[in-house]
C-alpha cells in the first residue's frame, strides 16, 4: 500500500481515479520555516521533509511501521512559478486578484516536487523493513492563461478556489476554464504526477 503525505483532496482524488490503493496521513511539516535558494529546491526538499515525516508517524505512532502491506510513502509540494516569483497559496482575495490581473494571457510554469521512500526488495524476495529507496525528482508544466476581464477574475476569485491552490487556481475546478493551454504533464498541475509515480513503482518494483 502507498501512504500519500498529504490532506490534499485533489491528490487523494488523482490515486483514486487511478485505482492506485493507499491511506493519507497528514505530514505536519512547517512549510514557512524552509529556506530556499530556488523553486526547484524549494519543492523538492519540502516534498521530501513530508514524506521523511510520515515515516516517523508510522513509527512513533505504532500504525504497522513494520507491516509489508505499507511499502511506499510519496510526499508532494507544488509552487507556481510566473516572472521570477514563487506564488504559492494567495493569502486573501486582493492578493489572489492583483495576480490574476499579471498573469491574463501570460504564462508560468507549476513546480511539483516529489519524494518518493519505498522499501527495497531483497533477495529473498521480501521487503527491507526500513524505508531506505529515495526517488526525489522535481516535474515541471508550463500552463498558459487564457485573457481574462476583470470581471472574469473577480467572479473566479469569489468563489474561493483560488485561495486553496498553489498559484491561485485550479485546474481541476473551475479554474480549467480560465487556462488556454498547458505544456506538459496535466496531473502534476493538480499536484502529483501520475506517469512519474508510474515510473516509480517500476523502479521500486512495487
Amino acid at each position: 500500500m502507498l501512504i500519500l503525505a498529504s490532506a490534499s483532496s485533489a491528490r487523494h482524488s488523482l490515486l483514486e481515479q487511478a485505482g492506485i490503493s493507499h491511506r493519507s496521513i497528514v505530514s505536519g511539516v512547517d512549510e514557512e520555516e524552509f529556506e530556499y535558494s530556488s523553486a526547484s529546491n524549494l519543492v523538492k526538499s519540502l516534498s521530501l521533509s513530508k514524506a521523511k515525516s510520515v515515516q516517523l508517524k508510522l513509527c512513533k505512532e505504532e500504525l504497522n511501521c513494520f507491516s509489508q502491506e505499507i511499502n511506499s510513502i510519496i510526499g508532494c509540494d507544488s509552487v507556481f512559478v510566473f516572472e521570477g516569483e514563487i506564488f504559492g497559496k494567495p493569502r486573501d482575495e486582493r492578493q489572489a486578484i492583483d495576480r490574476w490581473k499579471r498573469m491574463s494571457s501570460k504564462s508560468g510554469v507549476l513546480m511539483t516536487g516529489h519524494a518518493f521512500l519505498y522499501r527495497p526488495l531483497l533477495s529473498a524476495g521480501n521487503r527491507d523493513i526500513f524505508f531506505n529507496g529515495l526517488i526525489n525528482e522535481v516535474i515541471t508544466t508550463r500552463v498558459e492563461f487564457s485573457e481574462l476581464t476583470s470581471e472574469e477574475i473577480i467572479n473566479y476569485v469569489s468563489t474561493g478556489e483560488p485561495l486553496q491552490c498553489a498559484g491561485g487556481f485550479a485546474l481541476e475546478g473551475k479554474g480549467g476554464m480560465l487556462i488556454n493551454k498547458i505544456d506538459g504533464c496535466y496531473s502534476n498541475v493538480i499536484g502529483l504526477s501520475l506517469p512519474w509515480l508510474r515510473k516509480a513503482f517500476g523502479k521500486a518494483c512495487c
